[in-house]
């Protein structure tokens, strides 16, 4: 599954795969440059981007990435 989502004011292409037990791989692209991967608990697949662009903003505005 794919979708762009936009995260302070920028547009990043979020991939997400299941790997079982509710857990989805989570990648964060920009362009062809891979930002960030993580995994998401989610109950459907509905929830995965939701879940995935908080946890994305949430590593932006604490610094712990930089894009």
């Amino acid at each position: 599954m794919e979708q762009c989502i936009e995260v302070n004011g920028r547009e990043y292409q979020f991939a997400a795969t299941y790997d079982g037990d509710a857990q989805y791989n989570v990648q964060v692209l920009s362009g062809d440059k891979l930002i960030a991967m993580f995994k998401i608990a989610a109950d459907s697949e509905e929830d995965v981007f939701k879940a995935a662009k908080a946890h994305f903003q949430a590593d932006v505005e604490l610094g712990h990435l930089d894009v």
